[in-house]
Order: C-alpha cells, then structure tokens, then sequence
C-alpha cells in the first residue's frame, strides 16, 4: 500500500512540473498553472489544458507584423 501512495505522489510530482515547464515555455502565469497542477485530479484537466492552449505572443510582434513596409 506504502509503494502505491509513493507511485501516487510521484506521478501527482511529475505532472505538477509538467504544468510548470509548459506555462513557462508558452508564456503564461506560472504560479497559477502550477498551483492548480498541484490540486490532485485537477492537476491532469490543467496539464492537458496547457497541451492544447497557444503560445502566447507579445503584444509588439503583432505591431510589428501589422507594419507595412514603405
């Protein structure tokens, strides 16, 4: 029984990093992906909703984009 709850928390550790790492790397809170990928069983619903969100850009690459050349 020990062994499963230390496979449990193991795997709960993992995906809350996980939620970390994609927060970062797309460009979102980090704090608050990474709490709520600490809420066991909520945390699997965030990682898999960081999956599939985009990446945040910052607001000058659109200005830049809309910036004719003359």
């Amino acid at each position: 029984m020990a062994q499963l709850v230390i496979l449990l928390l193991i795997i709960h550790l993992i995906i809350a990093y996980q939620c970390y790492r994609y927060s970062s790397l797309k460009g979102y809170p980090v704090k608050v992906f990474t709490v709520l990928g600490c809420v066991p069983y909520f945390n699997v619903v965030v990682w898999i909703y960081l999956l599939f969100l985009p990446e945040l850009e910052p607001f000058e690459s659109h200005v830049q984009r809309q910036k004719q050349p003359l």
